[in-house]
């Protein structure tokens, strides 16, 4: 939401700079609009690295027997909630 905000305000810098009525008013809602462009580039490319790293971090938490562990329950079926035992009459 953030994001779309923010792509939203560029578009309008951009249509204020062709409605500009001089060419140094037009440069400068240009160079403005570039530059917010180049914040939310930063902004999107700098969050899916700080997600990767965190992830990584809870990973190696775990160790890798707990991988073994969870891999084993899947050969053999033995995860899960114990059968109920049948009950006698």
């Amino acid at each position: 939401m953030l994001h779309e905000t923010t792509f939203k305000n560029i578009i309008l810098t951009q249509r204020h700079a062709l409605e500009a009525e001089t060419l140094e008013e037009s440069r400068h809602l240009i160079a403005y609009a570039i530059k917010r462009t180049e914040r939310l580039s930063n902004t999107i490319m700098n969050a899916a690295a700080k997600r990767g790293r965190k992830g990584g971090l809870a990973t190696a938490e775990r160790g890798p027997e707990y991988f073994k562990r969870i891999a084993a329950m899947r050969k053999t079926k033995g995860g899960g909630r114990p059968k109920k035992q049948p009950q006698a009459s």
